[in-house]
């Protein structure tokens, strides 16, 4: 992972990892689940975990623009954001 990614990823990584107990007390499982919280993220979801690289990877390849497709706009929120920090519209 590039420097300048690992860098903006301080912000919010490592994400809080979290014991689903009541989930384990419905299954009535003896197995421990655990999930991770995405949330604390600027977007607020896993999303600029894939859109901080790419747009990374973009910019050192002189590309100017990027422009996607999103659904919910959980993806198009987080590309907004990570073309910010790399100058990139």
């Amino acid at each position: 992972i590039p420097e300048p990614v690992r860098e903006i990823y301080r912000q919010w990584r490592p994400s809080p990892l979290y014991r689903a107990r009541r989930l384990e007390q419905v299954l009535d499982t003896p197995a421990k689940i655990y999930y991770k919280y995405e949330g604390v993220s600027p977007t607020g979801s896993h999303k600029p975990n894939t859109a901080v690289p790419q747009a990374f990877y973009n910019k050192e390849a002189g590309v100017k623009r990027i422009a996607t497709e999103t659904g919910a706009g959980q993806w198009g929120s987080s590309l907004a954001y990570a073309g910010s920090i790399f100058g990139i519209a």
